[in-house]
């Protein structure tokens, strides 16, 4: 298998997918190419991939579950994420703060932040009543409410998270990241056998399966862009456990039923 240089996440994400296609589908597939590595003059592929008798292009891209999700997951973790790993072994009880999804500001010193912040948990929640989940907490020099649980658990600790509301966009934009990576796998059609795209998402919270398989039906209902044969999903919320599903149309219309374990041992071609 042809090595990577300057590895990315996303190119052990494309080795294991090429390895769970060589074990189910394509015996001996093997990684002989990063195109978007070698070609230093336009964006290229991520991968090409080869048997004895066929050859896969495959284009990787990360879908967020919510708009711009990776830009509020850089933000939050800046401004507060870290205080779970900080206060390990310094609270006796399960505290779970949740947050509004797209709350958290930009251009403010995050330090005062997470100190004010970090003072309240310490000092303040311990008076707090167990159980009760409390909403709308306003901290002193914190920028955005809080909804706040306090409860006796075998697993002591703070644990962050993020409220969202539906996002009935989803689809059109899926659509429209997909319409661009087809474009890329175009250039392959005459000197390629399958086309492949490949979604990563990481969200455990957020996105699932069948939630990815719905976005796909309602933006290509009748085909795919000329530049795709298949598009799959992979699940990366377990890093050192990533599925993957070929959640194609074409492919799923004529598969027997199975659920999503009995899907990735025999997932239809």
């Amino acid at each position: 298998m042809s090595e990577p240089t300057h590895s990315r996440p996303e190119d052990k994400v494309i080795e294991a997918f090429v390895m769970y296609l060589a074990g189910k589908l394509y015996p001996g597939l093997q990684v002989i190419e990063w195109p978007d590595k070698n070609n230093t003059r336009t964006p290229d592929i991520d991968a090409l991939a080869e048997t004895a008798d066929k050859r896969v292009a495959i284009e990787h891209t990360s879908a967020d579950s919510l708009p711009d999700q990776r830009l509020h997951n850089d933000r939050f973790m800046e401004a507060i994420g870290y205080l779970e790993e900080e206060l390990k072994g310094r609270i006796n009880y399960r505290l779970r703060v949740t947050i509004p999804f797209g709350t958290v500001p930009t251009g403010i010193p995050w330090n005062g932040v997470r100190d004010r912040l970090r003072s309240w948990i310490l000092h303040d929640v311990p008076h707090l009543p167990y159980d009760e989940i409390m909403h709308n907490i306003s901290v002193e020099g914190v920028p955005f409410l809080l909804t706040v649980q306090k409860s006796i658990s075998n697993t002591h600790g703070l644990f962050l998270a993020r409220s969202v509301i539906e996002d009935t966009d989803f689809p059109q934009r899926l659509q429209s990241q997909i319409d661009r990576k087809a474009l890329k796998l175009a250039k392959y059609r005459d000197s390629c056998d399958l086309l492949i795209l490949l979604i990563e998402n990481d969200d455990i919270a957020n996105m699932n399966r069948g939630i990815m398989i719905n976005a796909v039906e309602a933006a290509y209902c009748q085909y795919l862009p000329s530049g795709l044969d298949r598009i799959w999903y992979a699940d990366s919320s377990i890093p050192e456990s990533t599925q993957f599903w070929n959640i194609t149309p074409a492919s799923r219309a004529t598969m027997i039923a199975m659920n999503a374990m009995e899907e990735i041992e025999r997932p239809p071609e």
